[in-house]
């Protein structure tokens, strides 16, 4: 089943929305939240393909409905918490590695589309070409020969970007040592990725390695019986770039055991995940991947969809806890949230609709998937995780149906902005002279020393008056004078903390710079929305009640956001919990 044009038009829209490269900043591993503008399109990407999964294996539980694989009446209310069990669809299948021995060729189509075959190749051994000196996340700049210009999704280049982790990116190197999954793939650099998996050339034999082979019109990177990380499980791939634009993949032995295999043309967009084996030939248009792994993963939009067989079409939020242990979209996050539809301007978003794709009829806002319950402590307001408690990370989870997407001077300056340029920067005193001690949504409260230096006093406390102005509770005249560490020696992309010390200049601004940049937001704080409903959920495995005291626990929190959320808008905002049956 194919999905419709309305699915590829609203991601053209995200890639509308995407950051211009130059502009990207990249996660790291001290980082929770797994945010990014690129949520959406891994969710509809992984939804979708787990749909046609589910359709093509014949095994989907008979809902009543023909034309749809998803949703079920496998729910339940408990107070005022929703309970839905896993029919079979909720949790996406294992996929293991089987593309060994065999080979890939996409074929360009157009500025930014591909045909996909299954193509009859081998990777020669022992490799051609020159061994590169790499070490364990680690990557080499590799010039084409003289001539020879690469043409990859509407651009040329000149030389590539050699990773040890089997990949291969263009402009901006990506050694990063943060999980290889298909967030980091589809929102990081341009990308061809044979199998993008954590390598370690260090720990390789002699004679293997990564290996680069360039003729006059094509060019070669081997990597060569190379161990994943902290295994013995060794593999072999190859990539051949062809002067024309095509890009072969071959496969000999792979013993690692999960992988991304595809290609992408960077910060977000259109994104199509596939079966290699089932689903060949196809033309597709943006990002494409199949994702090999070992463990189940969760589809998002299946839950929604499920909610809404047994509740009301009535909420801006879902959020979502899951009652067993799971690794989540994009791995290692600790919870995240993506926009469903956005309706507002001038907050650094597009304007976007896959609310029908979610279940919803045009109500739904946002998901938010807050993970694991055991994850999180019993009392909703211990700080935990860095400098956040519960409420803190449902703070910023929920916060992000709105923020943080601000530019400021000019719609190319993401001085604001840290990591995955969805979260306040570090530098950035996010509070400014407002009542809390940071924003929820990071940056920090930052003091300045008068010396040239400036010190974090305070992190992660509400939402601050410029959070309150997006949200629509503030009007833009009564949001203070801000300001952050330009030039400064910290990562823009750190997590929140306090006492940090950092050195560089006091950059003004005002609200008035953020809205010659992004406009006014509309609707303004007058008419905009003040009460918000959010329905809390709790996710079981097939054939399993809530474990003991898991609906309990879920009600502190939801009593108790009822509150912080009053508290945390400084009594501009509500928000409403109670469970409306279908």
């Amino acid at each position: 089943m194919m999905p419709s044009k309305r699915w590829f038009a609203l991601l053209l829209v995200l890639l509308a929305a995407a950051p211009p490269a130059f502009a990207r900043l990249d996660g790291d591993d001290d980082h929770w939240c797994g945010t990014t503008r690129g949520t959406l399109a891994v969710a509809l990407g992984v939804h979708d393909e787990h749909e046609r999964r589910v359709l093509r294996e014949g095994d989907r539980p008979d809902h009543g409905r023909d034309d749809k694989a998803f949703g079920t009446a496998a729910t339940q209310q408990i107070g005022d918490i929703a309970v839905l069990t896993d029919d079979g669809t909720l949790l996406t299948r294992p996929n293991p590695v089987d593309v060994a021995g065999g080979g890939i060729r996409f074929t360009a189509k157009g500025k930014n589309g591909y045909t996909i075959a299954a193509a009859a190749v081998a990777v020669a051994s022992p490799p051609a070409g020159s061994k590169l000196p790499l070490g364990d996340d680690d990557v080499r700049a590799v010039s084409f020969p003289k001539g020879f210009k690469f043409p990859f999704f509407g651009k040329k280049y000149g030389s590539m970007l050699v990773h040890s982790d089997g990949n291969i990116t263009f402009s901006t190197p990506d050694p990063a040592s943060t999980e290889r999954s298909v967030q980091r793939f589809l929102n990081g650099p341009p990308r061809i990725a044979p199998f993008f998996v954590d390598l370690n050339p260090e720990t390789a034999a002699d004679d293997a390695g990564v290996f680069v082979s360039s003729g006059k019109t094509a060019v070669v990177v081997t990597w060569y019986r190379l161990p994943q990380f902290g295994t013995a499980l060794l593999s072999t791939f190859s990539a051949t770039l062809e002067k024309n634009g095509r890009i072969t993949f071959a496969f000999a032995d792979l013993e690692a055991e999960e992988a991304v295999v595809g290609i992408a043309p960077g910060d977000g967009g259109p994104f199509k995940l596939l079966d290699y084996q089932a689903e060949l030939p196809v033309t597709v248009s943006g990002a494409v991947a199949e994702q090999f792994a070992t463990r189940s993963g969760i589809d998002d939009l299946a839950i929604a969809n499920m909610f809404f067989t047994g509740f009301a079409d009535d909420y801006d939020h879902l959020v979502v806890w899951l009652d067993f242990p799971q690794t989540l979209l994009g791995g290692g996050a600790f919870a995240y949230e993506f926009g469903i539809k956005n309706e507002v301007k001038g907050i650094g978003q597009q304007i976007f609709d896959a609310s029908r794709d979610a279940g919803s009829h045009g109500r739904l806002r946002s998901f938010v998937q807050m993970g694991s319950l055991s994850k999180y402590r019993s009392n909703p307001d211990e700080t935990f995780l860095g400098t956040n408690s519960t409420m803190d990370v449902l703070g910023q989870e929920t916060g992000h149906r709105w923020l943080a997407f601000l530019r400021v001077h000019d719609a190319n300056n993401p001085a604001l902005l840290g990591r995955s340029l969805s979260h306040w920067n570090f530098n950035f005193d996010s509070d400014g002279d407002g009542p809390r001690g940071g924003s929820d949504m990071e940056g920090t409260n930052i003091r300045d020393n008068g010396d040239g230096s400036f010190t974090t006093v305070a992190a992660t406390d509400g939402f601050s008056p410029l959070d309150l102005y997006v949200m629509g509770l503030l009007p833009a005249s009564d949001v203070p004078d801000m300001f952050y560490v330009g030039g400064s020696n910290v990562d823009p992309s750190a997590a929140p903390a306090i006492g940090t010390i950092m050195r560089g200049s006091r950059e003004n601004l005002s609200i008035n710079d953020i809205i010659r940049a992004e406009g006014p937001r509309l609707p303004s704080s007058a008419t905009a929305q003040k009460t918000f409903r959010m329905a809390f959920i709790l996710v079981t495995k097939a054939g399993e009640a809530p474990q003991p005291g898991s609906v309990e626990k879920m009600e502190r929190f939801r009593s108790r956001w009822v509150e912080y959320f009053n508290q945390a808008t400084d009594g501009l905002g509500a928000v409403e919990t109670n469970l409306v049956p279908r």
